[in-house]
């Protein structure tokens, strides 16, 4: 349930992402479930760590940020040659035209999780 649920709610997102000019890719060939972002070449992240509030502030997992210019600009042409076999680019238009059922399940999760994300928070505990 708990990948299900990130699964759906992180895709809510993704039509402000691709409005805004971030290149999204979903990687299909096997599960993967490293993360990198290169950020306009001169700033790069890797690690296991989702991008989200769950890990970033609960699941404690690892992840590596680098300026060091040699990093980011080695790591898109890697990506670039990970993509090429087994990952599929998120269609601007194509996302854009999605059904109404996809984008309330996709809101409905986004939600849900947002909700789970305030109940955690409400434990009196600080992280």
């Amino acid at each position: 349930m708990e990948y299900a649920l990130l699964h759906y709610a992180s895709r809510a997102l993704y039509g402000a992402l691709l409005d805004a000019g971030v290149k999204i890719y979903g990687y299909r060939k096997s599960v993967m479930h490293a993360k990198v972002a290169v950020i306009d070449q001169h700033w790069s992240m890797v690690g296991s760590s989702n991008i989200d509030p769950f890990s970033l502030l609960l699941a404690r997992k690892p992840m590596s940020s680098s300026t060091i210019r040699s990093l980011p600009r080695n790591c898109a042409p890697a990506c670039a040659s990970i993509f090429k076999d087994g990952a599929m680019k998120v269609d601007q238009n194509s996302w854009h035209s999605q059904s109404l059922w996809r984008r309330i399940v996709n809101w409905s999760a986004y939600g849900f999780a947002r909700l789970l994300l305030g109940l955690a928070g409400l434990g009196g505990k600080s992280y």
